[in-house]
């Protein structure tokens, strides 16, 4: 709702992500998918903060998941490395960016 409301700072603030984030590893363990989904979620507040950084970060972890749990001829996994290889862009490191495209 936050989201919504163009409001991203609250969404990490009242850190709605985050709970969902410790009852998913709680209840799911570290590896399930649905964990990535979540991690998928804060990247995307971050990006749309401009904090390219954490974004990636949070990328990346829920890029481990998808590799470990789906494989990496899985469309998700497909779909991590575009958002990562995006802010690599954006982010003026285009070896990083192929870096990623490529090697996965």
């Amino acid at each position: 709702m936050y989201s919504d409301k163009e409001d991203l700072y609250n969404a990490l603030e009242v850190e709605y992500y985050r709970k969902s984030l410790t009852i998913q590893l709680h209840n799911m363990g570290e590896n399930h998918p649905e964990l990535a989904t979540s991690y998928n979620n804060i990247a995307n507040v971050y990006n749309e903060k401009g904090e390219l950084d954490h974004a990636l970060e949070y990328h990346h972890k829920s890029l481990t998941i998808k590799l470990n749990s789906l494989g990496e001829n899985h469309p998700d996994v497909a779909e991590s490395l575009h958002h990562m290889g995006v802010l690599y862009i954006e982010k003026s490191q285009l070896d990083k960016a192929e870096d990623v495209l490529v090697s996965n």
